[in-house]
């Protein structure tokens, strides 16, 4: 995998799932999505596919389940006792609502993202399936820009990659300071939101 390439692309992302084709994401030309090779922030076969065009070219590929985000594993659905979602004793309905990407905590700490799929009196049911879990991925755009990196943007990125393993704090506010009980395997803690 070749390192330290800038790339800027507009695309639409299509997920092919079950035989049913959507609609997922779309970039412009006037804000195209820009990142940097071989430092993991982009599925390995998105970089393959692109690292050989150059400014300008056209592209239609598809990158299978297995080598996007795997197969939806129901095993990743897990409930957890409304409490761990209070603040100061309320609950957080500002973030924890049906379909929300939130951010929580595993038990050795690191960052989970999880989508709400249901609230009700009892529990809070989260999917920590990648929302493309399943699906063939399929890019249809056009290469605006592909060089070597600057420094300045390699400076760039890496700080902001530091900034963004820098803890609890930054995540958007902590969501019950202790998830203890019910937490299951998926929360340490303490269980974080944003929006």
């Amino acid at each position: 995998m070749e390192t330290n390439k800038y790339l800027r692309v507009a695309y639409t992302l299509y997920s092919h799932r079950d035989g049913v084709c959507e609609e997922f994401e779309k970039t412009t030309r006037e804000q195209p999505f820009a990142f940097l090779t071989g430092v993991g922030y982009t599925l390995d076969m998105f970089e393959e596919k692109l690292k050989g065009l150059k400014k300008g070219e056209e592209f239609d590929f598809t990158i299978p389940c297995a080598d996007a985000y795997g197969e939806y594993d129901p095993d990743h659905v897990q409930d957890f006792n409304r409490e761990v979602f209070t603040i100061n004793g309320k609950f957080d309905s500002a973030h924890i609502f049906n379909g929300n990407v939130i951010e929580m905590m595993r038990a050795d700490g690191s960052p989970i993202l999880g989508t709400v799929k249901e609230v009700t009196p009892m529990k809070v049911t989260m999917d920590f399936n990648h929302p493309l879990a399943g699906c063939d991925l399929q890019f249809v755009g056009v290469v605006m820009e592909n060089r070597p990196a600057k420094e300045s943007e390699l400076k760039k990125f890496y700080e902001s990659l530091q900034a963004a393993q820098c803890g609890c704090g930054s995540c958007g506010g902590c969501s019950g300071g202790n998830c203890g009980d019910g937490c299951g395997d998926g929360c340490a803690d303490g269980c974080c939101s944003k929006s």
